[in-house]
């Protein structure tokens, strides 16, 4: 069917054309700087915003002697791996000196009690932030914890022991099954948290991007070609089918050398988060906390085997597009059909990523178009069957090869009529006279 020696040839020449043209050279500096800023931004943010969020301490100051210090700590206690500990300092003399501690970095925020807890008045309570705001995590925890202490009390005024009233206030187990009855799992309180959710999130996002910019390259070589004599060089020494091969074959590695270095710098950094952060004497989110370790081979798998399938799915596909243009300054408009049937399977992507097993999740798996971006969240976040993912493989892999084989068709016609603008009527025509000659 091909000659992979000429496609290889050709696939080579588009590869050094890239590599030799400077805005091919200053995109992947820039991406690669963007991947890297991506990466560290959490502990930047983290760096500028430490005397508020990123220290998770209080320290309170009663004036009203009414116990809050040891009522409250069980409260900001760490929840599982959710949520870590606020640390509970009761070493300010003063509210002036817990709000100079705030100040000065050396807590992230300071309670301050006042009133007497016996009076109808009861106690009033002042949460001290740098910022004066109390949107982050750690102000909110402790202003629920302040709430669980005020009723805590107030059920031991009426005659309930404190350990009656934790019980009271304790969250409870709720078990999770699905409507058929099986066991099922609580998502975390940040579902951004896990591992898998974030590769499927950045997998979509990944091969959304690789099929915009890459699969426009392939349209515009493709046009670009037809309208320049190195085509009728080309055409004597390789087959139209070829020259299309190694046309979306060079473009894809062309691709893939600017996406492997952003990933392998933005990865690196982004698993070592941690490791920044503490030489910076700074605290991550707990959102940040990512566990890669836990990343299973399907899940990395998948994403391969989706990423390429999907990419010679719509390489060839906007390779024929590109086949039907007379004009390289017609193939923005010529692509605008292909661009939207990319954001609704890029949408799409995003129900999967949040009801993966849905009806409309596992239909959207099976259509080769939409395959490439619902898959991946499919497979990674939820739990298809291993006779599911074949048959969609499957069928992405016959739509891929029928995209290029159509593409080549395309193109082959394009040659023919080359410098004449081609209509549905003509490339009809024209494929069913080459059918017959044949």
């Amino acid at each position: 069917m091909f000659d992979w020696a000429r496609v290889w040839l050709i696939a080579r020449r588009e590869l050094v054309t890239r590599f030799r043209q400077r805005s091919y050279r200053w995109t992947l500096v820039v991406q690669v700087l963007v991947a890297a800023i991506a990466a560290v931004a959490p502990v930047g943010l983290a760096w500028f915003t430490d005397g508020d969020s990123g220290n998770a301490s209080v320290v309170i100051v009663d004036e009203a002697d009414a116990g809050v210090a040891e009522r409250i700590v069980p409260y900001l206690q760490a929840e599982g791996d959710i949520l870590p500990a606020i640390e509970v300092r009761t070493d300010a003399s003063s509210a002036d000196e817990a709000r100079e501690m705030v100040d000065d970095g050396d807590v992230g925020y300071a309670l301050i009690v006042t009133g007497e807890a016996a009076s109808d008045a009861g106690l009033a309570y002042e949460l001290v932030t740098d910022s004066g705001s109390t949107s982050s995590i750690e102000a909110q925890r402790i202003m629920a914890g302040v709430m669980s202490v005020s009723v805590e009390m107030e059920a031991e005024a009426r005659g309930v022991s404190p350990e009656e009233a934790r019980q009271l206030l304790a969250m409870p187990e709720i078990g999770v099954q699905t409507v058929e009855g099986e066991e099922g799992e609580s998502d975390p309180l940040l579902g951004f948290q896990s591992a898998e959710y974030a590769v499927a999130y950045v997998g979509v996002m990944l091969i959304y991007i690789a099929i915009i910019l890459y699969g426009t390259w392939i349209a515009q070589g493709v046009a670009e070609e037809k309208g320049s004599r190195i085509m009728e060089i080309m055409v004597n020494a390789a087959t139209p089918r070829d020259l299309l091969a190694g046309k979306v074959l060079g473009i894809m590695l062309a691709g893939l050398a600017q996406l492997v270095p952003m990933l392998i710098v933005g990865g690196t950094l982004f698993s070592q988060q941690k490791r920044i952060a503490d030489a910076l004497d700074v605290s991550l989110p707990s959102t940040m906390d990512i566990d890669f370790a836990s990343l299973s081979v399907t899940a990395i798998g998948a994403f391969l085997v989706y990423f390429l399938l999907g990419f010679i799915l719509y390489g060839g596909l906007y390779a024929g597009v590109g086949s039907m243009v007379s004009r390289q300054e017609e193939v923005n408009q010529a692509v605008s059909p292909m661009m939207t049937l990319v954001i609704i399977s890029f949408f799409g992507a995003f129900v999967a990523l949040n009801v993966p097993d849905s009806t409309f999740a596992k239909v959207l798996m099976y259509i080769p178009i939409t395959s490439p971006f619902v898959a991946v969240p499919r497979i990674v976040v939820g739990d298809p069957g291993w006779t599911e993912i074949a048959i969609s493989v499957g069928l992405l892999a016959v739509a891929a090869i029928g995209a290029m084989w159509l593409a080549g068709r395309l193109y082959r016609v394009g040659v023919l009529m080359y410098g004449q603008r081609p209509s549905w009527k003509s490339l009809f025509k024209m494929g069913g006279m080459q059918s017959v000659a044949r």
